[in-house]
């Protein structure tokens, strides 16, 4: 009833579109509250039965814990050695051990045990625990500091059901690309309650699109348009690589859930633990991904979803970085498609259909579409402009792939030789793909992807 108030007030014309370039002080500003940072947990259907799903927090936000930053979680105690083996899967050369040591508190330390397997030399690796990154509903993350070598890395750690294999790790297990974040290895730990957790050994890489557009914000300024590209494009570039290489939807993109390099700003995809393997015919939870970044096709209840609603996301995400505040700022699942009318108009029973053919219930008041020109400043570019509404469409079928948007024309400063950062360094790696990646790739396209100064 509140969402038919609110759309026939909008279609009366007593409620209008605010502008997403003014008053970042303005209900869109929330970010920092719910929407961005939903909690979701995934029921325990068959083909969905790996919970862990962090909403709150980045992946590896240095400002997610404003607690205990020095002290590790108390369940962390008593950890104990176990023999048995939770996940037979076949690793790359990455091997789960169970830890021999107490980690309670900063500057204590874990031990765990790698190689052993093939021939391989068994190797003792300790890291020094150091402060806690990011908590939620899936665990903990803590950065920690290898002994060894000093190198520093991030673990997560999550309970693990006994029952079951943990998805987040046969996945990550897959992945291996510049765009994405490394998996090192990977060890299992017990309580004194007996309770099991899985604790991923990741590469630490300390900032995220969420931080840096924060800290724009608080100067008063934009993200700079050069930045807005490179991010963008490095999002697609890893989209493309888990969609069309391994398979697999993120599910819950946001700016919490990519890394940036702050010194080479390299970009690289994280938290994988709502991310999954979609297989035609089966059926997925709808209620995932965090609320401003959520596909319609979600919020209408399908379960056959695809990919697509990872490129949704990155929509939302561009067009954040560009107007520096939500574009959807939902205060409720409900509200989340009122502020989607707003601004892309009543969709048509036909889009409807191309998101549930199962939803059947038509009532919506007719809202015309906000052009998407006047969203954005003047000066905005109009290619950033095209992207935006490329990703941003009703019908998932209709969304550019995320191979296509690389190749879009919003991204052709990147492709030109003599781009630099705004500090004056050389552009990250962009364009070399593999052979995995460009596979079944039209030349038309490829030519348009890789710059002819890259080609060989």
């Amino acid at each position: 009833m509140h969402m038919m108030r609110r759309l026939k007030s909008i279609a009366s014309g007593r409620s209008s579109v605010s502008d997403p370039g003014g008053d970042c002080g303005s209900k869109r500003a929330k970010v920092d509250q719910d929407g961005a940072g939903d909690i979701l947990i995934e029921p325990h259907l068959v083909e969905d039965k790996f919970t862990v799903v962090d909403r709150s927090s980045s992946h590896l936000s240095t400002e997610a814990s404003t607690s205990g930053v020095d002290q590790l979680p108390n369940e962390m105690n008593e950890m104990k050695i176990r023999d048995d083996k939770v996940n037979d899967h076949k690793e790359k050369e990455i091997e789960g051990t169970m830890v021999n040591g107490n980690v309670a508190e900063a500057g204590q330390i874990i031990a765990t045990t790698i190689g052993g397997r093939n021939g391989q030399p068994k190797q003792t690796i300790s890291y020094m625990a150091e402060r806690v990154v990011g908590t939620g509903s899936f665990g903990v993350v803590f950065q920690a500091k290898c002994v060894e070598s000093g190198e520093t890395v991030a673990i997560k750690k999550v309970l693990q059901d006994k029952r079951y294999k943990n998805r987040e790790l046969q996945i990550m297990q897959l992945l291996n690309h510049p765009n994405v974040v490394h998996l090192k290895h990977y060890f299992f730990s017990t309580t004194n309650k007996d309770e099991l957790y899985l604790n991923l050994v990741l590469e630490y890489v300390s900032e995220t699109v969420y931080h840096v557009a924060k800290y724009y914000n608080r100067m008063n300024q934009n993200v700079p348009l050069i930045l807005v590209q490179l991010y963008t494009y490095q999002i697609c570039r890893g989209l493309a690589y888990i969609h069309r290489v391994v398979g697999v939807c993120h599910r819950d993109i946001k700016p919490q859930n990519l890394l940036v390099n702050p010194h080479t700003h390299q970009v690289k995809l994280c938290d994988f633990g709502s991310a999954k393997k979609l297989v035609p015919g089966e059926p997925n939870i709808s209620y995932i991904c965090s609320r401003y970044y959520r596909a319609p096709e979600l919020i209408f209840g399908a379960t056959e979803y695809t990919t697509a609603i990872d490129m949704w996301s990155v929509g939302c995400v561009l067009a954040e970085l560009l107007i520096r505040q939500p574009l959807f700022p939902g205060e409720s699942g409900v509200d989340q498609l009122v502020e989607i009318i707003k601004i892309l108009g009543t969709p048509t029973r036909e889009e409807i259909k191309c998101m549930n053919p199962n939803y059947t219930e038509f009532k919506f008041p007719q809202i015309k579409a906000h052009p998407w020109h006047k969203l954005f400043h003047k000066r905005m570019p109009p290619e950033a402009v095209d992207l935006v509404s490329r990703l941003l469409q009703y019908s998932p079928n209709l969304r550019c792939t995320a191979l296509e948007a690389c190749a879009h024309p919003f991204f052709d400063e990147l492709r030109d030789p003599s781009t630099r950062l705004p500090n004056g360094r050389p552009l990250p790696p962009l364009f070399n793909f593999t052979s995995e990646e460009l596979e079944g790739t039209s030349p038309e396209l490829i030519q348009r992807l890789i710059p002819e100064h890259m080609r060989k």
